[in-house]
């Protein structure tokens, strides 16, 4: 009692100042023995680390004559840690990392002001670009989130440039005001080791900016990676913004009399004092060290959902002027194709690659958002039906994805010109047909992420030399959980392909990919676009025109003549009525991308005869391009005031428009 009555004032007076363990990693192949020369050599690493620190905030060293003995480490302060803090806090990870790693032979330790790693081979100067950790705050920002993710993105690149220019010595910290009415300003770090060279930081700082804008709808973030870190905060958090978190909001208070005499009294016990420091201390690390275990325990239980990791090496990072030069400076005979989002510009790297090349329009307020969407999903899925992404590069304001050249260019490009539709014989067509189903069917069932694409259509299909489809443009795409049979989100896509349930309710499902692949089936047979515009104004869309044949039983005049005298009829016609059933009004009649394979694949399995589609059709005053429609309806949540005559869906006899919400 008498020592509980001492250490307590004296606490008061003598507050710890513990930094807060933010990750480690323990290199557990092999141990060392106690007393071996490894472990000699180790003990030395660090305590010159920590001697050397602390006068300019970084330092490398290493120890020991034999290979297998050797030792190297490195130790660094946050870039405006004062030589003070980096002196305590280095000695605060000397102790602290050895008791989480044990006789670990090599780890690594993240504290809130410094980084300290040791291990039995020389890592100096190397790129380390692996996930060590995503630490994230679980509550969401309500007002806003989309605007928050966009302007934390926009945060996180300024202070990757920052922090990559060489006078910054690879370290960068800055607080923005944000249009959230929840958090009126986001305070942000960026910190990379100073033995990199600038290419090197961009590189990591590229991929953990990638890696962390998954969780930017959150209030904080923090992406440690081997050679770099990345945080923000809607709260000032130490060291960096503690000053300024202390000066405006905590009011200053004269001194007290009472506490310095409190203080003076116990002064002589130093001794005792120096015993309940050591007490305290030692039990504040261990709840430290407690906390650090769970939240590794708890980021290795949510490791399932596939985004935790690495999704880049440093291979898939690319610099800019590489692919300025492999586009000749995004010259327009190089240009490809145009989208929503931006241009696809052809190139050819130094080692004779060809590519292709998507920027992304500075001009698009949607762009950061649809570009981290697609690096974080195609990154992760594999598939010959399914478009290869090389790579990405995020430099200033540039954000770029680079995916294999497909010479072919997309489905649109054939299907819908006169002459080069002759090319696409009946086989050709089936082939594509079938293809498609099988990415699709990938994406939603045989991934390790179940995805919905949101904008399936015949210009988002890529053909390769051989005319094999692979889907592309996975900007819109979605993750789904597989417990859910269907969320409620914001509308996106493109009209005349998107399912009615969707386009008027949000209610999202694998079935709106389903309805989007039965539209593409019906115009890849038919070689006719689904808002056609010389279809005739009793039957406003391809859907409602095949429709009325099916009724009539007259489904070969929807063949497209130029391969109806030379196709399989029954095969067609199957394709026909499978295209049919996709497009069902009620989501629930639509077959799964399984069942669609299955039909498409043989001929002796029946089929059950489709009910009457919803016919999606788009009535605005003015010409509005596939193009623009897509952008229109990206840009455009549920809540938006449209025209009352912009969209219509017509089920059964009645048209029911979709109003303001």
């Amino acid at each position: 009692m008498f020592i509980l009555l001492i250490c307590i004032p004296l606490f008061i007076c003598f507050p710890l100042g513990l930094s807060e363990i933010r990750g480690y990693e323990c290199k557990n192949d092999t141990g060392y023995k106690d007393g071996s020369r490894y472990a000699s050599n180790l003990k030395r690493v660090l305590d010159d680390l920590v001697k050397n620190a602390a006068s300019s905030g970084f330092n490398t060293t290493s120890h020991g004559e034999i290979a297998k003995e050797k030792v190297y480490g490195l130790l660094q302060c946050t870039g405006d840690a004062s030589p003070q803090d980096c002196s305590k806090f280095s000695q605060e990870a000397r102790i602290t990392l050895p008791q989480l790693c044990g006789n670990a032979i090599g780890g690594q330790l993240w504290l809130d002001t410094c980084f300290l790693r040791y291990d039995n081979v020389s890592f100096f100067s190397d790129l380390d670009t692996h996930v060590i950790s995503i630490l994230r705050n679980p509550q969401t920002v309500k007002a806003n989130p989309g605007g928050f993710q966009n302007e934390v993105a926009d945060l996180l690149r300024n202070l990757k440039d920052k922090a990559c220019d060489p006078a910054s010595k690879g370290f960068a910290a800055r607080s923005v005001t944000t249009s959230s009415s929840d958090w009126h300003r986001v305070f942000g770090l960026a910190e990379c080791w100073r033995d990199l060279s600038v290419e090197q930081c961009g590189s990591c700082f590229s991929i953990a900016l990638i890696n962390l804008y998954h969780y930017t709808e959150k209030e904080g973030g923090e992406a440690l990676l081997g050679s770099c870190r990345m945080r923000y905060e809607i709260r000032p958090f130490p060291p960096v913004f503690a000053s300024n978190a202390s000066a405006s909001q905590i009011s200053p208070r004269k001194p007290s009399r009472n506490l310095a005499i409190l203080c003076g009294v116990f002064g002589g016990g130093l001794i005792v004092l120096a015993v309940c420091l050591f007490i305290i201390r030692k039990k504040m690390i261990s709840v430290i060290l407690l906390r650090s275990v769970r939240l590794r325990q708890t980021e290795d239980s949510e490791r399932h959902d596939g985004v935790s990791g690495s999704l880049f090496n440093s291979q898939m990072v690319f610099r800019l002027d590489t692919l300025i030069e492999a586009t000749g400076k995004f010259q327009e005979v190089n240009k490809l194709g145009e989208g929503g989002f931006g241009s696809v510009y052809k190139g050819v790297t130094s080692d004779g690659t060809e590519i292709a090349v998507k920027k992304l329009s500075l001009s698009s307020g949607q762009g950061t958002r649809e570009f981290m969407n697609e690096v974080k999903l195609v990154a992760k899925i594999q598939h010959r039906n399914l478009v290869q992404l090389l790579g990405c590069c995020v430099e200033g304001p540039e954000r770029l994805l680079v995916y294999e050249y497909l010479p072919n260019k997309s489905l649109d490009t054939f299907l819908f010109n006169p002459e080069k539709r002759k090319v696409l014989d009946w086989q050709k067509r089936h082939n594509i047909i079938i293809g498609i189903a099988r990415g699709l069917l990938y994406l939603h069932e045989d991934s390790q992420l179940r995805i919905i694409h949101r904008d399936v259509k015949a210009n988002n299909i890529l053909l390769d030399d051989k005319l094999n489809p692979k889907i592309a443009d996975f900007g819109l795409a979605r993750l789904f959980p597989r417990d859910e049979t269907h969320v409620h989100t914001r509308v996106a896509g493109t009209y005349g392909y998107m399912a009615p349930e969707y386009a008027m309710l949000g209610q999202l499902s694998v079935k709106a990919d389903v309805y989007s692949f039965g539209v593409v089936l019906l115009e890849i047979v038919s070689g006719r676009k689904n808002n056609d515009l010389n279809f005739t104004q009793e039957m406003q869309s391809l859907l409602e025109w095949g429709w009325r044949l099916y009724k009539r039983g007259n489904l070969l005049n929807m063949i497209d003549p130029t391969i109806v005298k030379c196709c399989p009829h029954e095969e067609a016609l199957r394709c026909i009525h499978v295209g049919l059933l996709c497009v069902q009004a009620d989501a629930a009649t639509r077959p799964a991308m399984s069942e669609v394979v299955l039909m498409l694949s043989t001929s002796s399995m029946a089929l059950p005869n489709p009910t009457k589609p919803a016919f999606v059709s788009l009535s605005l005053s003015g010409d509005l391009s596939p193009k623009d429609e897509a952008v229109t309806m990206s840009r455009a949540p549920l809540d938006t005031q449209l025209p009352c005559s912009t969209l219509s869906v017509c089920c059964s006899s009645s048209i029911i428009s979709l109003e303001p919400r």
